[in-house]
């Protein structure tokens, strides 16, 4: 087995490095939190880490674990790892002081340092002070001071999507038909009511998107090849940025009045579109059968 990716969350206490690393393992990675620094180069000793039978470690650390042994061992540690491990990154979390104080305040915690700095200022410029180092150490680095916690997700879930290039989105294009209503886990919704209709040339009624003469037809107006080539640009533009985002599903669903004909057809093209942009697709037709 090839040696894991190993990401390391680390930061300034209240810059949300637990919501960072909750991303982390919606995004696949097993994930400890609050690992001592002895802890973490015990486990560079045990594991051989070319057969650690983790392929995506992802670990939150921070002076929790004590600011003097963080400050002597972490430097030291995270160079180790780089020489271990396949893929190596550090993630470093950040606010300003004003953000942080505010952030304490709104949620009663105390400081981690706060045994050693009672003032809440003092405990806030010591941390800034012991992890200076790590900063200009991390591969990342998010200032969140002026992030919400959906901003937050999404950038880490980003950055988690850049690094695991195995991971890939499950892309669904499901068709159907408005009489018999929308499909549930619709993310994204087509209507192409608007395209002329098979069922009512008598030769193809009885057909299905899926039949050539069914294509041509819809395929022989003006209003389809403008539409096409509009849906297609989208189709383009929206796929990668809803992978960078992290998703893991995506469900595309178009939809016309039966399910059977047009929207059969766009989804079958729109599958085509997809595949051709380097992604996996399954096309579903929910009421052709």
């Amino acid at each position: 087995m090839k040696s894991p990716l190993v990401v390391i969350i680390t930061g300034l206490s209240g810059s949300g490095k637990s919501t960072a690393l909750r991303v982390m393992e919606d995004s696949g990675f097993f994930c400890m939190d609050n690992i001592p620094i002895d802890l973490l180069m015990k486990l560079t000793e045990v594991y051989d880490f070319a057969y650690l039978n983790i392929s995506k470690l992802c670990i939150g650390m921070d002076v929790r674990g004590g600011a003097g042994q963080f400050l002597e061992g972490v430097p030291k540690a995270f160079d180790l790892f780089r020489s271990l491990v396949g893929e190596f990154k550090l993630i470093f979390l950040e606010a300003d002081k004003k953000t942080l104080v505010n952030r304490f305040k709104e949620t009663r915690r105390r400081h981690p340092l706060s045994d050693m700095y009672p003032d809440l200022m003092s405990a806030i410029d010591a941390e800034i002070s012991i992890m200076y180092r790590l900063k200009h150490m991390a591969d990342y680095v998010l200032d969140t001071s002026h992030m919400n916690i959906h901003e937050l997700e999404a950038k880490v879930a980003e950055i988690a999507s850049s690094l695991d290039k195995s991971r890939e989105i499950y892309i669904q294009v499901i068709s159907f038909g408005f009489k018999k209503g929308i499909p549930i886990d619709a993310d994204m919704l087509m209507d192409v009511r608007f395209l002329p209709n098979p069922y009512f040339e008598d030769k193809l009624k009885d057909k299905t998107g899926r039949d050539r003469d069914v294509k041509e037809y819809i395929h022989s107006t003006r209003d389809y090849k403008d539409f096409i080539e509009r849906w297609r640009e989208l189709i383009r533009f929206i796929v990668p940025c809803v992978k960078r985002e992290g998703r893991s599903y995506f469900t595309i669903a178009i939809g016309c009045t039966g399910g059977r004909h047009r929207s059969v057809s766009i989804a079958e093209e729109t599958g085509d579109i997809i595949r051709q942009a380097g992604f996996n697709c399954e096309v579903r037709h929910r009421d052709l059968d």
